[in-house]
């Protein structure tokens, strides 16, 4: 259902019914720019560093591949760079907690829905190391998780193969789960077209044309937009 920031309040009152909840970590879980910032410099340091190019050039390719691409992931992995060791690698160079805040209602929010019965579980395309840094700066138990899918255990999103793998850990048909993020070409739709019902998390709400099922501006909301079923 296409929709816009001032067609928001349309979808009020409109509830998913489903047993899992799917969710995205980068931009969706926290929101750090101090920690994007920094991470952007690590990830030009290491590439330039493997590619032996200087700092502009590796910065116009690897935005090239992105923009072509559709994700960090799959351009890195385009030039040769295995995505494992480049993940582990800036796991190794980033200490996440300098730059992300705890956070109580994220927290608050996950452990309610699994109190309500639903199933819980993370898809990022980061590799594992540095997803579980993230979930430890961000306060999260990864005990609130019934599954974390990362990119080192399947293909990067848009590829359908970590919703799949989710799907099959949770014991979920496609149906009964519904996935929250925070980007519309890159997860919401690929997401839909495997047959999720979608979340979109847009903080500022300035979105449109959009294909998630549903638009908030905070994580915390899902808990009055699902229903056991």
């Amino acid at each position: 259902m296409p929709t816009t920031g001032n067609q928001k309040h349309s979808l009020e009152g409109k509830t998913l019914h489903v047993r899992c909840v799917l969710f995205d970590l980068d931009g969706t879980l926290y929101d750090s720019p101090e920690y994007s910032d920094r991470l952007e410099t690590e990830i030009l340091r290491f590439v330039s560093e493997k590619l032996e190019l200087g700092g502009s050039e590796t910065k116009e390719l690897l935005n090239q591949r992105r923009k072509q691409l559709g994700t960090l992931t799959r351009a890195i992995q385009s030039l040769g760079i295995d995505r494992n060791a480049f993940f582990q690698a800036l796991t190794d160079r980033i200490s996440p907690s300098l730059y992300i805040s705890r956070d109580s209602e994220v927290q608050e929010t996950i452990r309610a829905l699994r109190e309500q019965g639903f199933k819980t579980g993370l898809v990022s395309n980061s590799g594992r190391p540095l997803v579980l840094k993230i979930l430890d700066a961000i306060g999260l138990d990864r005990s609130l998780f019934d599954v974390i899918i990362t990119s080192t255990e399947a293909e990067p999103k848009p590829s359908p193969q970590p919703f799949q793998l989710a799907a099959e850990k949770l014991a979920c048909a496609v149906e009964e789960i519904v996935y929250v993020g925070d980007r519309e070409e890159a997860e919401i739709q690929p997401a839909k077209h495997f047959g999720l019902k979608t979340i979109l998390v847009s903080r500022s709400g300035a979105v449109q044309n959009v294909s998630a099922d549903i638009v908030i501006r905070s994580v915390s909301e899902v808990l009055n937009l699902l229903e056991m079923g």
